[in-house]
Formats: structure tokens, C-alpha cells, sequence
């Protein structure tokens, strides 16, 4: 087994690095647009967490392993250190390898999470719909598609949740590993810090407007693990706030690593 996690890579080499981790069901090509709107000042990484993409399977999905995973990796591949930057699950994985790891880490970035506890009735619908699909039955993603429009009728999420499902000759398979994250799914949803766990060097938590993963009761808790966060809002957007609203995105973080990154902390933003 490959236990080297698969990632995607933009910009020149000589850059500073920056490393973008996808949520539940994503991958790697998730971050694509925003890297090619940051590889002009950074040499920037898409990883596919385990058990999604085109990485490794394993049994295992907590949060912890999976950030290890991405410590390998960055040994692996010769990165020292890396601004970090993850969506949802990938921000909780950010935030456990920020605090575990503060030196690898040169600044961090959290979209749409929280360090807390999240019902995991959020994402058990949408995975028990994936795993009743019959595969053996279908034979193209259209037919997936139509199967899946009465439990998730959202077409764009659709897309989405079907970009995990390859056909190969006439065969369909996923990509994720549905079963371990189901059966995972109370770890994965719950905090993934402990009380004690600090990262004391720039963060930024940007949440979707009209996303409720992050609300104002949450700050202190934000507050009290990086004392130095920066909440921003992106006002029209929901939970996946970096493909809804790119521009406003990328400006946030542009404008928050171009005044960060000469390693003077400063007082935090209110959000």
C-alpha cells in the first residue's frame, strides 16, 4: 500500500509552501482554482486526505492519524514548513497538526469549522445515501445521479458527492472509503482538540454567512485554542465558502498572509 497521501501542486518551487486540505467527500480538486489564485506567491499543495481520492484507504479515519498523515507527508516531501489551510474536516485536520506541530506550521487558515463537537446526523444521510446506491445496477454517473435526486435533491451537491464515483468499463466504484467514514462518523464530527491545545501564531477562521458551522458563541472557544485568530465573514456564502465566493475568499486570505507573514503577531480581529 501507497501510504504517501496524493496531492496536486501549482506554482514555482523556490516559493514558500501552502498546503490545502479538502472536507468530508472532497479531494483535492476542490482547492484547484484557489491554488492557481495563490501559486504567484506560493509553491501550493492539494493533498487528498486517507480514505478520499486518489490516496490510501485505511480503517482508520480519526483526526489524529489523518493529521499525521500530512506530517509524513510534509517529511516525506521535504517541506519544513508550510502555511496550512483546510475546509471543514481539513480544517480540523489543520487545526490538530497546528497544535501538535506548531513549528511545521507557519500560519494557519480554517474555513467553516470550529474546534467542537458537531452532530454527526450533519453528514450519516448523505453517506447512508451514497452506500444504498446499487453500483452493480448502474453503468454510468447519470444513472447514480438520478438514483441519488430523491434522498439529495440538490443538484449541485450532487455534482459534487458523484465526483467520489468512477466508472471503469461499465463498473462503478468510489473513490472515498464510504463505509469507514460512516462507521467513524461520531469521531470525525467531534472536536478534535483538547483543552489544553494552543497554536500561538497567525490564524485566520473565515466562516460562510449563511453557513451555521460558525457562529459568534463559538469565537471564545476559537479565541481560547489560537489566541491570535482573526475571524472573518464571507457574507455570501454557506459552508463551502471558497468555491461559492472565491474572489472574497482568496482576498481575505491574500490580504491576511500579506500582513502576517513578517512574523509579528498582533492583537486579533474581532469577528
Amino acid at each position: 500500500m501507497n501510504d504517501l497521501l496524493h496531492s496536486e501542486d501549482f506554482g514555482c518551487s523556490d516559493t514558500p509552501k501552502f498546503i490545502c486540505l479538502h472536507g468530508l467527500l472532497g479531494s483535492s480538486r476542490n482547492w484547484r482554482s484557489v491554488a492557481k489564485g495563490l501559486s504567484d506567491r506560493f509553491q501550493v499543495f492539494a493533498l487528498d486526505l486517507r480514505n478520499h481520492g486518489k490516496s490510501f484507504h485505511s480503517h482508520d479515519a480519526s483526526i489524529a492519524e489523518t493529521s499525521k498523515d500530512v506530517l509524513d507527508w510534509m517529511d516525506r516531501m521535504g517541506v519544513e514548513q508550510a502555511v496550512v489551510c483546510g475546509h471543514s474536516l481539513g480544517g480540523k485536520v489543520a487545526m490538530r497538526l497546528a497544535c501538535s506541530h506548531p513549528d511545521r506550521v507557519r500560519a494557519l487558515i480554517v474555513a467553516d469549522i470550529a474546534p467542537r463537537d458537531y452532530p454527526q446526523e450533519h453528514h450519516s444521510p448523505t453517506l447512508d445515501a451514497l452506500l444504498d446506491l446499487d453500483l452493480d445496477s448502474l453503468s454510468e454517473r447519470k444513472e447514480a445521479e438520478e438514483s441519488l435526486s430523491a434522498k439529495i435533491p440538490n443538484w449541485a451537491f450532487r455534482q459534487f458527492l458523484l465526483t467520489n464515483l468512477q466508472f471503469e468499463d461499465g463498473k462503478g466504484r468510489w473513490l472515498a472509503n464510504l463505509s469507514v467514514l460512516r462507521a467513524q462518523l461520531s469521531s470525525i464530527s467531534s472536536n478534535p482538540l483538547g483543552q489544553d491545545d494552543r497554536f500561538n501564531k497567525p490564524t485566520l477562521f473565515i466562516r460562510g454567512g449563511r453557513s451555521g458551522y460558525v457562529r459568534s458563541e463559538h469565537f471564545d472557544s476559537i479565541r481560547g485554542h489560537f489566541p491570535l485568530a482573526a475571524i472573518e465573514t464571507v457574507n455570501d456564502a454557506g459552508h463551502d465558502l471558497h468555491v461559492e465566493n472565491r474572489p472574497v475568499f482568496l482576498n481575505l486570505v491574500s490580504d491576511f498572509l500579506a500582513d502576517k507573514l513578517d512574523g509579528k503577531p498582533t492583537l486579533p480581529a474581532k469577528g
